[in-house]
């Protein structure tokens, strides 16, 4: 009896709200961030396990064989703990950038556009203006005429003798 649908799973968090993460969920989270250190550790077990067969057995020259490739693996894996720390630093750095950059072209898009709309408000008001000034003057010039008075005239206006 959950509360939930059937087939999905609750996610339990730490004291901060925080998802915690199961040892298989973190195995595989590591496992994809640098995949050499599992494998490698797993070599490095292998030939201990191998090792200490040997020495059960008394074979002091295969022991001696897996020691030296035990402490090979072992080596090969403090190697990959180290450049896949550096790698994934690297990565994360580049990321960050990028997403700095993008912040940056978001930034710039956004001042354009204000520019933009800015200058073409500006535009929008001179022509509204220029309009007015041309109306403005068809106007005054028309009221020079002889159209004057009321009536385009024929009332109101003295006539010239």
């Amino acid at each position: 009896m959950s509360a939930g649908p059937a087939g999905e799973h609750q996610v339990l968090m730490d004291a901060n709200g925080n998802p915690l993460e199961t040892w298989g969920g973190k195995f595989e989270r590591k496992f994809k961030e640098n995949p050499f250190v599992p494998i490698l550790a797993g070599l490095t077990t292998a030939s201990l396990i191998i090792a200490g067969a040997k020495l059960r057995r008394r074979d002091s020259g295969s022991l001696n064989h897996w020691l030296r490739v035990r402490v090979i693996m072992q080596g090969l894996t403090v190697a990959a703990v180290v450049g896949g720390s550096w790698w994934y630093g690297q990565m994360k750095h580049q990321k960050e950038a990028a997403a700095a950059t993008q912040q940056d072209r978001i930034l710039e898009r956004a001042a354009f556009e204000s520019r933009l709309r800015a200058a073409e408000e500006t535009d929008r008001m001179e022509r509204a203006e220029e309009e007015q000034a041309v109306k403005g003057a068809a106007e005054r010039a028309a009221g020079e005429g002889g159209g004057g008075g009321w009536l385009g005239g024929l009332v109101g206006k003295p006539s010239p003798k």
